[in-house]
């Protein structure tokens, strides 16, 4: 089947149809996880909440202590750790299965969990755990007092980062290799263990690639910023955001940059990979309180959803994109079609000219169409090409003063954008703003039956104007930065200009003869006896009058 795929190619996007939002009582920055068809959360309010993807309807919710810190699906159930050393697991109605307190070992705070198929690596404070399925623990490295990164598990053995270490041990504890960086050091970003080598981003401003079996570096990769967030590999390309607010895509044999795209704020999320309107993407959390998909393909941004706060760890499921916020929300946006509003922006003052709302879209259905609503009105088709979607719009008849809001929806041969709340835009209408004055230029030496043009800009800011109409000796015309039209006789016309917005602008136009005007028979008679007259004066009359 044929899909539609127009790219938003701008940075000043809005989001596809938010199908859902769940709110808890605190930050949500973890990852959710899928667990018996439902999507499971953590929130830093100490609970865990298993979510209906569908309707976004609570299943149950359990509290588990004080903040999570890491969230896993392991051996049929879900498990979680806090920041007080606890380890819980949980079952299909939220109920404890079984408890690990790493108190009894002196562990006050867990900073991360890995699994494996049979067992989970704890990295604590003091040192790295192991957890059986029966919950069974050992401690298999010792350590004083420390911040330790998040473990990856691997078959029989662990990795993980602490200070500027990077350490990989055995499930008995005995270190394999250990390795140090020249600067900075190892710390939120969860190393990924893929064809035998290890990608970690750390605080020397690098992405670092090991082969797992002797910690030998295979390329490092720098950047402007900390690399905080966890890598993610799909198909042989390493994606991984940086503080300084890029996302990144790298081959992973050689790390060789594919492309790279810029957000608003720093991107300390692990990626994921999904689709959006059809098109294969990855979705990054940023801090700038937006979640992206970028193609992949190229690193054109595809789409921008914004939220409440900090996005945290994105999941692609059942088409739709589920992550957690810093407002403490959780949230489930559709991928099937979506559109932006690329113009007005956010609180943008509109007066009277003609706006012009411009936007995006992407769409996996034939024949997509862009609809749009100004506040609660009837939806409107919109005009669509290959480059996005726009709508003249006329703030005289179509705007409230005051706050008004602009939302677009996409329809296809599929459907159309599901729930309740659209990519929006809210501006305000100042009806009383002072109405815009035209700058008109006129082509010169207009001559009877030859065309001439007639330009036409904006007296705020010198901008050409478009869709301007202009009224000539009772004829009307149109043009969009300029009109080329022709007058057949000569004389003295009068020229009005026109658009909502605007005040009327009259020039005159003076038409000049096609033949030779009598004046210019007058003027070059003139010249000719001027000349006449200085040849004699000077030269003839010496000649010919009689001397004295």
């Amino acid at each position: 089947m044929r899909k539609a795929f127009l790219l938003l190619l701008l940075i000043s996007f809005s989001y596809a149809s938010l199908i859902w939002e769940f709110s808890t009582d605190g930050p949500v920055s973890l990852s959710p996880v899928v667990y018996q068809n439902m999507i499971v959360g953590a929130s830093d309010d100490g609970k865990v909440y298993a979510i209906d993807p569908v309707s976004g309807l609570k299943k149950w919710q359990t509290t588990v202590g004080k903040k999570p810190t890491d969230l896993i699906a392991f051996d049929g159930g879900v498990v979680v750790s806090t920041t007080t050393g606890k380890i819980v697991k949980l079952g299909l109605t939220g109920n404890v299965i079984w408890t690990v307190d790493l108190k009894s070992q002196n562990a006050s705070y867990v900073y991360g969990l890995s699994a494996n198929q049979k067992e989970i690596f704890v990295t604590a404070n003091n040192g790295v755990y192991l957890v059986d399925k029966v919950n069974n623990t050992k401690r298999i490295a010792y350590f004083n007092e420390s911040v330790v990164g998040l473990p990856a598990a691997g078959a029989d053995f662990v990795v993980y980062g602490k200070e500027n270490e990077l350490t990989k041990i055995n499930e008995n504890g005995i270190v394999l290799w250990r390795l140090k960086l020249f600067e900075g050091s190892f710390w939120t970003s969860r190393p990924v263990i893929e064809n035998g080598v290890i990608y970690v981003g750390a605080l020397d401003n690098r992405m670092h690639a090991y082969v797992a079996n002797n910690g030998l570096e295979v390329w490092d990769f720098k950047l402007r910023n900390w690399v905080m967030g966890t890598p993610h590999i799909k198909n042989g390309i390493l994606y991984f955001g940086g503080n300084d607010g890029n996302i990144y895509a790298l081959d992973s044999g050689n790390g060789n940059l594919m492309w790279q795209a810029q957000t608003q704020l720093a991107v300390q999320t692990r990626p994921e990979s999904g689709t959006m309107g059809g098109r294969d993407v990855i979705f990054v959390g940023s801090t700038d309180k937006s979640i992206y998909a970028v193609a992949k393909d190229s690193g054109e941004i595809v789409w921008k959803g914004v939220v409440g706060g900090a996005a945290g760890d994105p999941l692609f499921y059942q088409n739709k994109v589920f992550f957690g916020s810093e407002d403490g929300k959780i949230n489930a946006f559709s991928t099937e079609r979506a559109c932006s509003i690329t113009n007005p922006h956010e609180a943008d003052l509109i007066g009277l000219k003609e706006l012009i709302v411009t936007g995006k879209y992407v769409a996996e259905g034939l024949d997509p169409k862009v609809m749009i609503k100004i506040n609660e009105g009837e939806w409107k088709e919109t005009n669509t090409s290959t480059e996005g979607w726009f709508y003249y719009l006329n703030p005289k008849k179509e705007l409230n003063g005051g706050l008004d809001t602009i939302s677009c929806m996409v329809v296809d041969g599929n459907g159309q954008e599901s729930g309740s709340v659209f990519t929006s835009v809210a501006i305000n209408h100042d009806p009383t703003i002072t109405l815009s004055n035209f700058m008109v230029t006129v082509s010169p030496n207009i001559i009877e039956g030859n065309a001439f043009t007639i330009f036409v800009n904006d007296g705020d800011d010198g901008t050409p104007v478009d869709r301007f109409n202009v009224n000539v000796n009772g004829k009307n015309y149109s043009g969009n930065k300029n009109v080329t039209i022709t007058i057949p006789s000569a004389g003295n016309y009068k020229a009005t200009v026109n658009k909502i917005g605007f005040n009327n602008r009259t020039v005159d136009i003076n038409v000049n003869s096609s033949g030779i005007s009598p004046f210019v028979l007058i003027g070059a008679g003139l010249i000719i006896l001027i000349i006449l007259w200085q040849l004699w004066t000077r030269f003839l009359s010496k000649k010919f009058m009689p001397k004295k």
